[in-house]
């Protein structure tokens, strides 16, 4: 009797054919929130950018100037957390709509 496979993969997109640096593509700097999203921190020459690949419409991914160490969107809406360092002292946690 064949076993059947308790998780089944499919490949939904490239991120290379976005536009995204090999080089971003670590668990250091990409995160995925469910089959909703995915973000990717990158540096584009001197320029910190957060990408935001919304699954729904993967091939039109939204880049935005940010710095930040982390970043996550909610996947219920349009709405991302990023952690950053605000200083030597403490860490900030901006929430962006």
């Amino acid at each position: 009797m064949a076993q059947v496979l308790p998780i089944r993969f499919q490949e939904h997109l490239q991120l290379t054919n976005v536009g995204i640096n090999p080089a971003s593509i670590s668990f250091n700097t990409l995160t995925m929130e469910s089959d909703k999203f995915i973000c990717v921190r990158e540096k584009v020459g001197e320029t910190a950018e957060v990408v935001i690949i919304d699954m729904a419409d993967p091939t039109s991914p939204i880049r935005r100037p940010i710095s930040a160490d982390s970043a996550i969107m909610n996947p219920a809406s349009k709405v991302i957390a990023l952690k950053g360092k605000a200083g030597v002292e403490g860490m900030s946690i901006l929430v962006y709509s």
